[in-house]
């Protein structure tokens, strides 16, 4: 069982530009497709990573929407237009189906949040069922623990490295220090990543070994109060590795992060 995807109509190249610029910079790649039928083989076959673009008019707009939910009941569809949408034309698409309709005045920025919700209520949807059968004692239901599936099974970051994506789904916001550390972490998993290399030169002294530990430690713990396991293991002599799940787009969005801080060789 795979989540759902996420759908890009849109009737303005320069709008969607802008949108697919600013959605590199907080995890999100924006792949345009050419037409409906591309679209939905790329779709069934793609991860959850990707938001598809299909260009799109006013007048088969209600089309391509049906068009979608018939594949992708539980799928994010996103309408994008390069003019003003009144009220009652952006009730009508959302009667249609759609989940959200912007317009000219909208932000990018605001797009990408849209799509983040979305992403993030398609987990959710896939988790719930996921689930099993339960044991019930009298009045008691109690949830008998189920394996999270392999496609699950994965660590993610967005909004430029800010906040983590779970394996469970939750998502935690990072501090400076442990957004630096998960980001070179991540870019060099699974391979040992040297203490030193964790933390850049900052006002004139370097991070000591001891300041690592700690940021990984209260991590740790941070992650452990919502019931999960963060994938950092301690190897002695030589520093730290990550051996958690981590996507392939991840990582080279990651790179380009430390890159464009000019901290990562």
């Amino acid at each position: 069982m795979k989540v759902e995807q996420i759908f890009l109509l849109y009737d303005d190249e320069a709008s969607l530009h802008q949108i697919a610029s600013e959605s590199e910079q907080w995890g999100v790649r924006v792949q345009t497709v050419e037409t409906m039928e591309k679209c939905l083989y790329q779709a069934h076959s793609a991860g959850a990573e990707m938001v598809f673009a299909l260009a799109c008019q006013a007048d088969n707009v209600f089309l391509h929407i049906n068009r979608l939910r018939m594949d992708f009941p539980a799928a994010g569809v996103i309408i994008v237009r390069g003019g003003k949408v009144a009220g009652l034309e952006r009730g009508h698409f959302l009667l249609a189906g759609a989940d959200a309709c912007f317009d000219q005045e909208t932000l990018p920025v605001e797009v990408v949040a849209c799509v983040q919700a979305l992403r993030r209520r398609a987990y959710a949807l896939l988790r719930q069922s996921l689930r099993g059968p339960e044991a019930v004692t009298g009045k008691t239901v109690i949830p008998l623990p189920k394996p999270v599936e392999p496609e699950l099974q994965r660590w993610d970051l967005m909004e430029d490295g800010w906040s983590m994506m779970t394996p469970q789904g939750h998502t935690v916001m990072l501090t400076r220090g442990e957004r630096r550390i998960v980001q070179v972490l991540f870019a060099a998993s699974p391979q040992t990543v040297e203490r030193d290399r964790l933390f850049p030169l900052e006002d004139g002294r370097e991070a000591t070994a001891r300041s690592v530990d700690v940021l990984i430690s209260r991590l740790k713990r941070k992650l452990s109060s919502i019931g999960e396991d963060l994938p950092i293991r301690s190897v002695r002599g030589e520093g730290y590795a990550f051996v958690g799940k981590v996507p392939l787009n991840c990582q080279e969005l990651v790179r380009v992060s430390l890159s464009r801080d000019e901290v990562y060789d």
